[in-house]
């Protein structure tokens, strides 16, 4: 990823959150990298990565995700079991619901809730009266982040039509247009929401336990950036080979995915190449992990692995892994690779 950075004003609501709870800030600012005389002009910029690693290591500090701002702590652990929460979801609509309700459990500094009409649906943040937070970051940071993980829950990029905020237009404003990928936003509303087409509230989660593991286990530059055309179909793809590989369908092909996913081979194969793959490369990695995953269990002999990924003769599994990996499947599972 090439070098992105932000505008140093995010930088100093975490730091005025970290300072309010007591943290003592110049040994964090220098160990991520950032210099509080950057932080004390206006119109300066930070690396993207440092920022995300200082608000990482003010979270750890503080056991709070709301990063001090927010009325009172939330644990660490929370956007994690919010996301577990919804992986389960059958369509983004009732992904949504379930974040705003599992939010709403703590009753902290914002009520969440859904709204709906026949031609949208918005996720709205409206502040608890009498606990105010200490700057607006928080109001910028969870409705982001709700509409970057919804993205990848569906597997496809949702795109706003009005991004309302309940305060004057900052500094920073200009920022926004990355933030919310360029949708209009209204200042000094009476509440803070992100709204999108009806129709895409129907998209189904393609999404699995597995793949959420992947995502957690990220920095949070996964969240702070996430491009328009992030990969989404190859996850699809490989998610789907994974299924017909263990079912036994050792031969899908371009064709059939073509058909799963409701799209011409000739639409699939551009869509995999703007992400620099291919079915075939797909189909190539995904039984090398099932083989490399099945390795690691003993209950299983060469033999059977190679069967179990589609190869007819051992030989040619063997000679395929080592392909793959520059060892054998017996050498690897004793270490030696």
């Amino acid at each position: 990823m090439k070098e992105i950075t932000i505008d140093s004003a995010f930088a100093r609501m975490l730091l005025e959150g970290a300072q309010s709870q007591g943290l003592e800030c110049d040994q964090i600012l220098l160990s991520n990298g950032i210099s509080r005389l950057t932080l004390e002009k206006t119109g300066t910029r930070v690396r993207l990565e440092s920022f995300a690693s200082f608000a990482i290591d003010i979270m750890r500090r503080l056991d709070d995700e709301f990063l001090g701002i927010g009325v009172s702590a939330q644990p660490l652990g929370s956007f994690n079991m919010m996301c577990r929460s919804c992986i389960s979801a059958r369509d983004i609509r009732r992904s949504m619901k379930r974040s705003a309700n599992f939010w709403n459990l703590f009753n902290n500094t914002f009520s969440h809730r859904i709204e709906e009409s026949n031609e949208s649906m918005a996720y709205i943040l409206t502040p608890i009266e009498g606990k105010p937070s200490l700057n607006n970051y928080l109001i910028e940071a969870i409705l982001s982040s709700i509409h970057r993980f919804h993205c990848w829950l569906g597997g496809q990029f949702i795109p706003l039509n009005l991004v309302t905020l309940n305060y004057p237009e900052p500094e920073y404003g200009s920022q926004y247009r990355a933030l919310f990928y360029g949708a209009p936003i209204i200042y000094d509303d009476t509440e803070s929401r992100i709204e999108f087409d009806k129709r895409h509230s129907q998209l189904e989660i393609v999404q699995t336990p597995e793949t959420l593991d992947q995502y957690l286990a990220g920095t949070n530059l996964s969240l702070l950036y996430q491009p328009k055309n992030y990969r989404v179909i190859s996850d699809q793809v490989r998610q789907w080979l994974e299924r017909n590989i263990k079912q036994g369908n050792y031969q899908a092909t371009l064709k059939e995915a073509a058909i799963h996913f409701e799209m011409s081979q000739q639409v699939l194969h551009r869509r995999l190449q703007a992400e620099d793959l291919s079915f075939k490369e797909i189909k190539m990695q995904t039984r090398r992990d099932i083989a490399v995953n099945l390795l690691f269990d003993n209950k299983y002999k060469i033999e059977e692995i190679a069967t179990l990924v589609g190869f007819s003769e051992p030989s040619a599994f063997i000679r395929a892994f080592k392909s793959w990996t520059g060892s054998t499947p017996l050498a690897y599972r004793h270490g030696k690779h």
